[in-house]
C-alpha cells in the first residue's frame, strides 16, 4: 500500500489520531502535512503520546474503564461513544464499565492496540515498535514480552538477510566461473556455450554444474603447463 493510501493516522506517525497544541516529545520539525492533527517523526513517538494520554486519563481525571476512557477520546456527538467503548472492552476482554489499570503493561498494550485499530481500520506495527512506544511513555515490557517481540521479528530479518547473501553467492559464483570458462573459450567452443547457458539460468544450475567447470578448468591449466614444460626440456 502506498503512503498516500494509508490511513491519515499512520501517515502522520500519529496512530492516536491526537489533535495539534501540546509540546509533545518526538514531534516532527514540519507540521505543516495536517492543518488538525499533530504529526510525529516515527510510530514510536506517536504510540508514545497515545499511552501518555491514558495514564493522564486515569491518573489525572479517574477514567478507569473503557467506556470513560471512549467517552473521553472520541466525545458525542460526533462519536458513537458506546459502540467505540463497546470495542475497546471487547478487545480487552473485559467489561464496558469494568475498571482497568493502565499502567500494567498488558493492559496498556492492549488498549493502545485496540484504539490504533479502531482509529486506523488496521494496526501495522510490529510488538517492537508497540514496547518501544510504550517504553517511551514509561510502560516498561517485561523480559519475556521484550524476548517474544524480538522473536517475532528476528525470523524475518534473518530471512531477508539469508536470501540477499545467496542471492550475492550466486551472483557472484556466476561472474567468477563465467570468466574462468570465457579465458579459455576460444579453444573450447563447448565451454563458451556453457558460459552462455550459465549466465541465462538460474543459480540453482551453477550447483550443478561448479565443480565440472572448476576441474575442466583446473584441467587446461595443468595441460598448458605440461606443454610448456615439455617444450622447454
Amino acid at each position: 500500500m502506498s503512503r498516500q493510501r494509508l490511513p491519515r493516522g499512520i501517515r502522520n506517525h500519529n496512530p492516536g489520531n491526537i489533535e495539534k497544541g501540546d509540546p509533545w516529545q518526538g514531534l516532527a520539525p514540519d507540521q505543516g502535512a495536517d492543518r488538525r492533527f499533530a504529526v510525529f517523526a516515527g510510530p514510536d513517538w506517536g504510540i508514545r503520546a497515545l499511552a501518555r494520554v491514558l495514564i493522564s486519563y486515569q491518573d489525572r481525571h479517574g477514567l478507569k474503564t473503557c467506556y470513560e476512557i471512549a467517552a473521553r477520546w472520541a466525545p458525542a456527538p460526533e462519536n458513537d461513544v458506546e459502540a467505540y467503548g463497546a470495542e475497546l472492552a471487547q478487545r480487552l476482554g473485559v467489561g464496558l464499565h469494568q475498571p482497568i489499570d493502565v499502567h500494567d503493561y498488558a493492559t496498556a498494550r492492549a488498549l493502545v492496540e485496540a484504539i490504533i485499530r479502531h482509529e486506523n481500520g488496521m494496526q501495522p506495527y510490529d510488538s517492537l515498535t508497540l514496547n518501544e512506544g510504550l517504553r517511551l511513555a514509561g510502560l516498561r515490557p517485561p523480559p519475556a514480552a521484550q524476548r517474544a517481540a524480538l522473536e517475532e521479528v528476528q525470523p524475518l530479518r534473518r530471512t531477508a538477510t539469508m536470501r540477499a547473501g545467496r542471492a550475492a553467492e550466486a551472483a557472484g559464483g556466476l561472474a567468477f566461473l563465467s570468466g574462468v570458462i570465457a579465458a579459455f573459450g576460444e579453444a573450447l567452443p563447448l565451454l563458451r556455450d556453457l558460459s552462455q547457458l550459465l549466465r541465462d539460468n538460474a543459480p540453482g544450475l551453477l550447483m550443478a554444474l561448479g565443480l565440472a567447470v572448476s576441474l575442466t578448468a583446473a584441467w587446461i591449466l595443468y595441460a598448458r603447463w605440461r606443454e610448456r614444460q615439455e617444450g622447454l626440456s
